[in-house]
């Protein structure tokens, strides 16, 4: 029993080295006590961490990089996009050597970077950065340096992998009134997980069906509504779903899909 005893206390020992050696592997940063890590840490306010559609021909990335530990010598940054579960390239974008700085990139720039138009950005995309920092002892770290307890926590304003989020622009116009969504399934069995959000002033509604060939919803959008935002998001069979928007005024804006597109403004 006793030699059973130590065995097992020593295998606990050694499950407790391993994961000591794989800690030591991360920066151990303390994101409270910055002045007592080594870590060349970068932090990032954005102005803006949610774009239309629209606006991304005439806006930009904005955000302000600082470095808490008062030991970068430089941080890096690059770009991928993330669409309808793909990414493309990451591509390099920037590289800034004095903190805390100012960063300002057209989107239409990011879009050069990673050979495509603002145009082949739709709603619902990612548009992902990735930062790296060097420190002034020539140390180079990453995401894959930190733990989840610092990268995953948006109060620690980390440099090393975030988003901004594409959205549909708001109608142009917004009309008050009963919009009809008239939803078609061309094989018949329902939008298999698919559904067209209606967002008005920020509050969302989805309208989907299960079963059968088409179904047919009424949207009141009350009198003085600012923002009016229609998107579709997708499920599977996206060749099957095929719906219609029509307007309090009677109009028909037009026959979206098969493979409907996520915004339909």
């Amino acid at each position: 029993m006793k030699s059973n005893f130590k065995y097992i206390f020593g295998l606990f020992l050694a499950l407790l080295f391993v994961a000591a050696c794989q800690d030591d592997d991360k920066n151990p940063l303390n994101v409270f006590e910055l002045e007592n890590s080594q870590a060349p840490y970068v932090r990032i306010v954005i102005d803006e961490s949610i774009v239309a559609k629209g606006d991304l021909a005439n806006s930009s990335f904005v955000g302000t990089v600082s470095a808490p530990s008062d030991n970068v010598a430089s941080w890096d940054l690059s770009v991928t996009l993330e669409s309808g579960g793909t990414s493309t390239d990451t591509i390099p974008l920037v590289t800034v050597d004095e903190f805390p700085s100012t960063i300002s990139i057209p989107y239409t720039d990011i879009a050069s970077a990673l050979g495509i138009t603002v145009d082949d950005i739709s709603g619902g995309d990612f548009i992902r950065f990735i930062g790296s920092a060097t420190g002034d002892d020539g140390s180079v770290v990453g995401l894959e340096n930190f733990s989840a307890t610092v990268t995953g926590q948006p109060e620690q304003l980390q440099a090393f992998n975030f988003i901004v989020l594409v959205k549909c622009s708001p109608m142009t116009g917004t009309i008050p009134g009963t919009w009809i969504i008239e939803m078609q399934d061309l094989y018949g069995d329902g939008w298999d997980g698919a559904f067209v959000t209606f967002e008005i002033d920020g509050v969302a509604t989805n309208y989907t069906f299960a079963a059968g060939s088409a179904a047919t919803f009424e949207v009141d959008v009350p009198e003085g509504t600012g923002s009016l935002v229609i998107s579709y998001t997708s499920g599977a069979f996206e060749e099957e779903h095929v719906y219609t928007i029509e307007t309090p005024d009677g109009v028909v804006l037009g026959e979206f899909g098969p493979n409907p597109s996520p915004c339909i403004n």
